[in-house]
């Protein structure tokens, strides 16, 4: 499809500003972690995934980053749906990472990775000619490291950071692209590998799927660099505070009597 968009090709300049921009430490707060270990379920907090599209997704077993272990398969125009995500509407501060693979990609076509809109909108995250691509409303933006092909997994983490503003778009821990615009979310809802269905379109890719975790707030680069490519989309420590030290208490000084100043310690005589 032609978007008609103006699209910016993102350099090492604009990593580094988006580097920049990325928050120092992590506020975000773990609200679905999902394994596909024969469930749609969380392992964690937060509601079940649920089906999308024409289906059926399915479970089989599959290397993954080296690992053997269970992942969701999914038909062309199909993919998984979180809702309620506990992310809310609008404008939220969130982070989602994914671990994929791709088994039809399109030569010459958009392929969806994640739909804030509830298949309202064509706004998102997708790749195109094996390239990351955020799509929000004016400006396109498009990395240049060809990072997506065919039955090879990738972990990739987004972020919506609406302080900034700035949308992000990680493959295997590493910044490739980012945005100054924010994609809306619609009904406090995530559909992963599903394009929108109004306008109906097919910018889709049958795959499979190993893990999905979805956070509420915004991790921070040194976080996803952490997380970097996993088979179980790695594990974010959740926020401590260290804990105030405690004031010692200065005891007094007794002063002695003068009887026992005048004592003296005796010596031992040899025998």
């Amino acid at each position: 499809m032609s978007r008609g968009r103006f699209v910016t090709v993102l350099g090492a300049l604009a990593i580094a500003t988006g580097l920049l921009g990325a928050s120092a430490a992590s506020a975000a707060t773990l609200v679905g972690d999902y394994q596909f270990q024969g469930t749609r379920g969380s392992s964690g907090p937060g509601t079940a995934l649920t089906d999308v599209g024409a289906g059926p997704n399915g479970f089989t077993s599959d290397n993954v980053l080296g690992v053997t272990r269970q992942v969701l398969t999914f038909p062309d125009k199909s993919g998984v749906k979180l809702s309620p995500a506990g992310i809310g509407s609008g404008a939220p501060a969130y982070s989602a990472v994914m671990t994929f693979k791709w088994t039809g990609l399109p030569t010459d076509e958009y392929v969806r990775v994640l739909d804030p809109s509830n298949g309202t909108d064509d706004g998102g995250f997708y790749e195109y000619q094996g390239n990351p691509d955020i799509y929000p409303e004016t400006t396109e933006v498009q990395g240049t490291n060809l990072l997506f092909e065919n039955n090879v997994y990738r972990t990739v983490a987004i972020t919506s950071d609406p302080s900034v503003p700035q949308s992000t778009f990680y493959v295997d821990g590493t910044l490739q692209i980012s945005s100054p615009e924010l994609v809306p979310v619609v009904s406090d809802t995530l559909r992963f590998f599903k394009d929108n269905d109004t306008p109906t379109t097919d910018e889709d890719s049958p795959g499979a799927v190993s893990c999905i975790r979805v956070y509420s707030g915004v991790l921070s680069a040194s976080e996803i660099a952490g997380i970097g490519a996993s088979a179980t989309c790695g594990t974010v420590s959740a926020p401590t505070s260290t804990p105030a030290k405690k004031k010692c208490k200065k005891h007094k000084k007794h002063k002695r009597s003068a009887e026992s100043a005048k004592k003296k310690c005796k010596k031992k005589k040899k025998r």
